[in-house]
């Protein structure tokens, strides 16, 4: 695993600036590489084109996930407040990975769980955080020799709502999440052997849930592992 020079220690945004800068190389690579071939093969021009623009969206969602990170969290950007169903959330979320998944042949299932209370969340941040932990799972879940299909779930558990994706990746636990935190910004990628590749999206996410006073964690589902946050019902709104 290659590591960077010795030097001043990289606080957290830096930290997560380099995991991004590392990840984008393979996009932009991928739409050179298409964008060539779309040139040199004209039959098969419109169908490259859509995985060019499906992967360009899908990088500039991360892009923006990540600059609203660093927006709330130097206070330029003020969260805003507001009653959240995380059953929609998740349909939403759903709905901005659709175009991502089919290129990557990727199903995505949604189990949104029972009616639970609404939380106070900003729905913006939130979905944010789910949309770029969505990006990895599909891409994990695109190289992996299982039945490729990430699945959407929020259900109630010991200490609140716990929402998150779920994959196959019998890997991924609570002490490689931790490790990977704590390489990240030393090390090239260091989720890569828990979800097959480039995962940046796990740490912009973590970021914007830490604004929410919330954070990533490994979580069960089934047979299923993955990664969700546990969030609050709001007490306010369970009286009205």
């Amino acid at each position: 695993m290659q590591q960077f020079g010795e030097g001043a220690a990289l606080n957290s945004q830096e930290r997560l600036f380099l995991s991004l800068t590392e990840q984008m190389s393979r996009p932009l690579l991928q739409v050179a590489q298409l964008a060539e071939l779309a040139a040199d093969d004209p039959e098969t021009a419109a169908e490259l084109w859509q995985q060019v623009q499906a992967i360009a969206q899908s990088s500039l969602q991360l892009v923006e996930s990540y600059a609203l990170s660093l927006r709330v969290h130097g206070k330029v950007t003020p969260l805003e407040l507001e009653p959240v169903t995380i059953s929609s959330l998740l349909y939403d979320t759903a709905g901005v990975l659709a175009p991502f998944a089919r290129q990557y042949g990727v199903e995505l299932e949604l189990d949104p769980g029972l009616r639970m209370q609404p939380i106070m969340a900003d729905r913006t941040v939130l979905q944010s955080a789910m949309v770029s932990l969505g990006q990895v799972f599909v891409l994990a879940q695109a190289q992996s020799d299982d039945r490729a299909t990430v699945h959407l779930n929020a259900h109630r558990g010991r200490y609140g709502i716990v929402a998150g994706l779920y994959g196959c990746s019998a890997q991924l636990g609570a002490d490689s999440l931790r490790r990977a935190r704590a390489l990240q910004g030393k090390a090239r990628q260091p989720l890569q052997r828990l979800v097959s590749g480039p995962a940046a999206g796990v740490f912009v996410a973590d970021s914007l849930l830490h604004t929410l006073a919330a954070r990533l964690h490994v979580a069960k589902y089934h047979s299923l592992t993955g990664l969700a946050t546990t969030l609050q019902p709001s007490q306010q709104l369970q009286l009205i």
